[in-house]
């Protein structure tokens, strides 16, 4: 509830405090005093649009502040304006409009004629029925929250899975093209030195006749019938042989020079058959050659293909991997898109019921307010998945049996919107979460009987929400538990604004004036008995 509100330099007002207390407030004064120009100030404070032209002394800047009671924490809401803009803070931190707005929706609602408000906005409706159902269903609140949490994740994950799945056209594409490299490579099949082999293979075929020639010439001058070293050298054996015949200590020489006769024998032999199976084979030296050429171009391709072929296959594993993490958060999304239409389903077999029943209240509450023709329904219709279930809920009424039922935004006059919202305030008064209300010239268009019910509404609804109204009516203002009257004081030079709060004495004159337009004997005494006959003696 509004606590205390300070206003400086604005409109008519020099610098004015108020405080105030929970109940039925109302503010009195003459027309034109100044009462509207308190609630504008209420309104600007909390989000509604203005300018400099509110400055009284556009020289000084402009402060409005409100402090609200918030279940025993206080709020305070401030606003300056000046000639440049405004500075908007919350408990002396400085927001944005968009926070204030925030705000105002938790802690008021201000009707006047020329507003739009929460009860009007069908943007509200839905959560005005999901209250009054939670203070009907014990578990109804666990369903909401759950829907709300799962509707989140749902897009969350709904949005990861889009990322994943274009993730995963990209990575299909670039899985084939891995395995297109990997087949290249593995087709090739290219053993561990292979190409070292190769190129001695191809330095010999190109080689190959000169090649034979050295070979089997160094085969003839080794081992030829005539004059060759073998026979020069075995005559030389021969001796030694001979020789250690005469001296044992060259048996170890002549043993030496067997064995390397030997292996020059051999060495012979080996180059004879060496030079024999040296032929000219141009197939295989294609064959090399085209090997060779494949074995570069992949070099070129994959640089070390053993390598690159063992980081190509771990890639083409891991994103193989990534399609059971696509599969596996499918599968989630998908549960939570049935547990979703499994808590819609309740909760639009909820509101379609309570709709039903809230509808009716709300029609006997304006039926005691006079609107003795009119029929209210809470709409209930499918909409899209969302965070608050699949219903699209909008208030609906005609105050003229002759007219259909058209959306409350639309059909409500401005002599009857205050009295609309009234009845809806009563009835919600329970399960509200704001706990002010003002009504502007809540009695406009209205007298006798249907000020009375509009009194003593309006007097229920206080037992409950700290209620403003501005009034004419003195009817309605007797039920008032306190009581301000708002003056004009014309100077020379300046006009300024005050507000009393009345006492009991004050109240009574206050209704006197309202009553007959003068104080007198007659006047007080219908005062009096209003007051008396309201209970509210106590200001």
């Amino acid at each position: 509830m509004i606590k205390t509100l300070y206003i400086k330099n604005f409109i008519l007002i020099d610098e004015l405090l108020l405080n105030f207390s929970g109940g039925f407030n109302v503010l009195l004064g003459e027309t034109g005093a100044g009462k509207s120009i308190i609630i504008k100030a209420i309104d600007v404070v909390l989000g509604a649009k203005t300018s400099k032209d509110v400055l009284k002394d556009d020289t000084k800047h402009s402060l409005i502040e409100i402090t609200f009671d918030t279940k025993g924490d206080e709020t305070v809401i401030s606003r300056e304006i000046s000639t440049t803009g405004t500075k908007c803070r919350i408990n002396g931190a400085l927001v944005n409009l968009d926070s204030i707005k925030e705000e105002r929706e938790k802690l008021i609602d201000i009707h006047t004629q020329f507003q739009t408000y929460t009860y009007i906005q069908q943007k509200h409706h839905i959560d005005l029925l999901d209250s009054y159902i939670e203070s009907k269903e014990k578990n109804y609140g666990e369903v909401l929250l759950k829907q709300q949490n799962e509707f989140k994740k749902y897009n969350e994950l709904k949005l990861k899975l889009e990322q994943l799945k274009q993730k995963t056209t990209d990575d299909s594409e670039k899985i084939e093209f891995l395995k297109f490299q990997i087949d290249e490579i593995e087709k090739a099949e290219i053993k561990d030195n292979e190409e070292e082999e190769l190129n001695n293979e191809l330095e010999i075929l190109s080689n190959i006749q000169e090649l034979k020639e050295l070979s089997y010439s160094s085969y003839w001058a080794l081992a030829g019938e005539d004059n060759s070293i073998s026979e020069a050298l075995s005559k030389i054996g021969y001796n030694i042989s001979k020789l250690k015949d005469f001296d044992k200590e060259l048996i170890e020489i002549d043993e030496n020079y067997f064995n390397a006769l030997e292996t020059l024998r051999d060495i012979s032999s080996t180059l004879r058959n060496y030079s024999d199976s040296l032929e000219d084979n141009p197939q295989r030296l294609d064959e090399v050659n085209e090997r060779l050429e494949l074995i570069e171009k992949l070099k070129r391709k994959y640089g070390n293909i053993n390598e690159t072929y063992e980081k190509l296959t771990k890639e083409l594993r891991e994103l193989e991997e990534n399609n059971v993490t696509f599969e596996e958060l499918e599968v989630e999304v998908n549960t939570l898109f049935e547990s979703m239409n499994i808590n819609s389903n309740i909760i639009n077999e909820l509101r379609q019921k309570y709709a039903l029943e809230l509808s009716n209240l709300i029609t006997v509450e304006l039926k005691k307010l006079e609107f003795e023709r009119a029929e209210f329904k809470i709409e209930v219709k499918e909409d899209s998945l969302n965070s608050k279930g699949k219903n699209y809920v909008e208030f609906m009424i005609t105050t003229n049996a002759a007219k259909e039922l058209s959306p409350l935004v639309k059909s409500a006059s401005g002599g009857e919107i205050s009295r609309i919202m009234l009845a809806l305030k009563t009835v919600f008064a329970n399960v509200d979460k704001v706990q002010t209300v003002i009504f502007d010239e809540i009695d406009t268009g209205i007298s006798g009987k249907t000020s009375i019910s509009v009194a003593n509404e309006i007097y229920e609804l206080s037992k409950t929400t700290q209620v403003f109204a501005i009034t004419h009516q003195p009817i309605i203002a007797s039920k008032a538990k306190n009581a301000y009257w708002v003056s004009k004081k014309q100077l020379e030079n300046n006009t300024q604004i005050n507000v009393l709060k009345l006492d009991t004495e004050g109240k009574i004159k206050a209704l006197a004036q309202m009553s007959s337009g003068v104080v007198d004997e007659k006047s007080m005494s219908f005062a009096k008995e209003l007051i008396e006959k309201s209970g509210s003696l106590s200001v």
